[in-house]
């Protein structure tokens, strides 16, 4: 099972390939540098806040699907289903900043 932080970057990496986006494309769209971009998918950076709605937004995804695994984004969901998804990737991203803000 992967972790947050590498749940994110394969997300990334999955939704940014399948928008035909190099990281240079990427990284432009996002007003970033391309060693940015290249930096986060190889876990050496961490995105702002900021940067990660943007990239969501570029992507044309919501922002939660960058922390989602794919096992919860494909089974159909009940109401009770989709609070226990959020709550989840509320969870997910509480931890993924708390641990960003101490490096």
């Amino acid at each position: 099972m992967l972790d947050n932080h590498s749940l994110f970057i394969e997300n990334l990496k999955k939704y940014r390939k399948h928008k035909n986006l190099s990281q240079a494309q990427l990284a432009e769209l996002c007003n970033v540098s391309t060693g940015t971009i290249g930096n986060i998918e190889c876990g050496l950076a961490n995105p702002s806040f900021d940067l990660i709605l943007t990239m969501a937004e570029i992507l044309k995804i919501h922002p939660a699907y960058l922390f989602a695994s794919d096992d919860l984004l494909l089974k159909p969901l009940d109401i009770s289903e989709e609070k226990e998804l959020l709550q989840d990737l509320y969870q997910k991203l509480n931890i993924y900043f708390s641990n960003k803000n101490k490096t």
